[in-house]
């Protein structure tokens, strides 16, 4: 018998062998997986934003994570310091990236706004609304108005109305899509444009361009554009404005000075 637990125990040094180093190692991790996670080691000394920001101010990014900063470099909770940046109104996407052995670099992307959306709110350069606080006196871009959910597309339109009639010097100032679906605009010398239903791109940029063609002076008088006729247009001129000496030119249009006129 002593003979067979000698034996036995001979061959069980290796496996115990293996399993002592194996618990030491275990242990070694857990206390040292430990250490990593207290707020006292390796503590975070610099905090950098590797962005330049024209919206979001740095002392509100400071004060939104002065406690969440205030830790250690393994024990930092990223995903905690990034949605208190996303939060913030001006602050579209973040990220953090760490910077051996005590730094931190702060990614931010801004928000880029490109319209003001129905008096209250911006949309950004992909048409997404978001809603910051702002002057809109002291933002000088185009109003376009719609439901939220179309927000982009009234964007794209606004983009392809003004790619249309950059030739004629012109922009577009304001852009409405009615939930019933029908377009009107106000271009950027003042002309008010109803549309109707349908993209208006095609519709806006081929009659300014007739327009145009007949006489250079006519759009500077132009008042307002009335598109929604299915074979015309009514126009009406500012007030004021005479058309002697087009008399000949216009003959085709049919127009009526100071009244609008299907043409």
């Amino acid at each position: 018998m002593k003979e067979l637990a000698s034996h036995w125990f001979e061959q069980s040094k290796p496996w115990a062998k293996s399993s002592l180093v194996l618990l030491l190692l275990v242990v070694i991790v857990w206390r040292l997986t430990a250490w990593l996670g207290q707020p006292s080691t390796m503590p975070i000394k610099h905090v950098r934003i590797g962005a330049e920001l024209n919206y979001v101010a740095h002392e509100d990014i400071s004060q939104a994570l002065s406690t969440l900063v205030k830790t250690g470099y393994f024990s930092m909770d990223t995903t905690e310091i990034v949605n208190k940046l996303t939060a913030m109104e001006w602050v579209k996407k973040a990220h953090i990236r760490r910077v051996w052995p005590d730094t931190i670099v702060l990614i931010v992307e801004e928000q880029r706004p490109t319209a003001i959306w129905n008096k209250t709110a911006l949309l950004n350069v992909d048409g997404e609304v978001f809603k910051p606080t702002f002057d809109r006196s002291a933002i000088q871009l185009p109003n376009l108005s719609g439901i939220d959910s179309l927000s982009s597309a009234v964007l794209n339109e606004q983009k392809k109305i003004n790619e249309s009639i950059e030739s004629l010097g012109l922009s577009v100032k304001k852009l409405s899509l009615a939930e019933h679906g029908s377009w009107s605009a106000e271009l950027s010398n003042g002309i008010k444009i109803k549309a109707g239903y349908g993209l208006p791109e095609k519709k806006i940029s081929k009659s300014l361009l007739l327009l145009s063609s007949i006489n250079e002076g006519l759009l500077e008088n132009l008042d307002s554009v009335d598109l929604r006729y299915p074979n015309g247009v009514a126009v009406m001129w500012k007030e004021g404005y005479k058309l002697d000496g087009l008399k000949e030119t216009m003959a085709s249009l049919k127009l009526k000075n100071n009244q609008p006129t299907k043409s």
